[in-house]
């Protein structure tokens, strides 16, 4: 039987910012590698399974996705968002299997680390409360009062985002399009990654919040987590994961088939994305907001937003996290063949902490009973 086939959008065909990569990339990423192992929280199998698939791999290189989107920042500030990358990663890693509580507990030891980074951590915490804490007494000392209020808050959101996400997954929970919209731009992280691009700027609050500006904040953020939604689905539904995504929950509420509801989603992005986004700039250009330095700021600040849409669509095509070896080819063409979908009853396709840089090594295998040599970042055996 031939699989499935799926055409996926060019959803930036009409967008105006070009692919840009900052040029310490290669040494930024090297300091950030060193300071996630300096935790020595991987044994030496998960380590080796986390260079595969997270770190040193070209496969699923973090440090890339900041360097595309931050692509104009110093080394100061990609740094920070490099790191950020990284921890939202750990954290994704820690709750993606987790229920509520356990989610919520993790939730509030963050969030207490990046509150209060003069704060020691106490023995035997989990891990993402000394690297919270070490990232956020950096960022304190970089970022302006505003910039960190908005960070702060946002990872907090972002945060028991999570949580509500993980009650969810429990009771297998579809929600209606706008519902999944006011959760998943929250849960996608974008929010608090948009609040380093003014890491280094002072822009009034009033400034900061003016409509046109939200607007386009919402737009960026929408645009991550639905572009992500379409690009990571053969995965997660091989996988049994892709409950909190944007595809299904369009096919649920619309009555739509598998490409039907993509189309779908491509013509959304189209008009309440790019669409938007443009306009948004286009009044803004007109507008003044009393100095010409805030006016400078601002529109670098719009900029930030622009290289962050494009700078995650081509990392999206540049690793093999979603499209494997044929990422380029899927770039071109825009077709994707589809995964079997998850079967409970086939034991060579599990869902754990680490293996998601293996679904496709599964998948395409097809060996029942293929057992998995790996360990999680926590140290603990995920199957055998």
């Amino acid at each position: 039987m031939s699989a499935e086939i799926i055409r996926v959008p060019d959803f930036l065909r009409d967008w105006p910012w070009q692919r840009s990569i900052n040029p310490l990339y290669e040494q930024v990423r090297t300091e950030s590698e060193a300071w996630v192992r300096s935790f020595g929280i991987l044994n030496p199998k998960s380590q080796a399974a986390f260079d595969r698939c997270k770190i040193e791999s070209d496969s699923c290189d973090l440090a890339k996705l900041a360097a595309l989107s931050y692509s104009y920042h110093d080394r100061t500030y990609l740094r920070l968002g490099t790191d950020l990358m990284f921890l939202l990663y750990l954290h994704d890693e820690q709750t993606d299997v987790e229920d509520a509580d356990t989610t919520r507990k993790l939730g509030d030891i963050f969030i207490d680390a990046l509150r209060n980074p003069a704060k020691p951590r106490p023995q035997g915490e989990a891990p993402i409360g000394e690297i919270g804490r070490q990232f956020s007494a950096r960022l304190h000392k970089a970022a302006t009062p505003t910039a960190l209020t908005h960070f702060l808050d946002e990872m907090e959101a972002y945060i028991y985002s999570v949580v509500d996400q993980s009650t969810e997954r429990q009771q297998n929970h579809i929600r209606s399009i706008a519902d999944y919209f006011a959760l998943r731009r929250l849960t996608g992280a974008g929010l608090p990654s948009f609040a380093l691009i003014e890491a280094g700027m002072h822009i009034p609050e009033d400034v900061f919040r003016h409509p046109l500006l939200a607007r386009m904040r919402e737009a960026a953020a929408i645009s991550l987590c639905f572009t992500n939604d379409v690009y990571s689905y053969n995965v997660e539904r091989a996988k049994g994961h892709a409950l909190h995504n944007l595809i299904p929950t369009v096919m649920h509420e619309k009555g739509l088939p598998l490409q039907s509801a993509i189309d779908w989603i491509g013509a959304w992005h189209d008009e309440h994305v790019v669409a938007e986004f443009l306009a948004c700039q286009a009044e803004l250009e007109k507008l003044t907001f009393g100095s010409a330095d805030v006016d400078r700021l601002v529109r670098l600040y719009v900029h930030g937003l622009a290289c962050w849409i494009r700078g995650a669509d081509d990392w999206s095509f540049e690793c093999e996290r979603y499209f494997g070896r044929e990422a380029a080819q899927v770039r071109e063409e825009r077709v994707v063949r589809m995964f079997p979908a998850f079967d409970v009853a086939r034991a060579d396709v599990v869902e754990t902490e680490g293996e998601k840089g293996l679904v496709r090594e599964l998948v395409e295998k097809g060996v029942a009973g293929l057992q998995i040599e790996m360990e999680s970042a926590a140290g603990g055996v995920l199957v055998q």
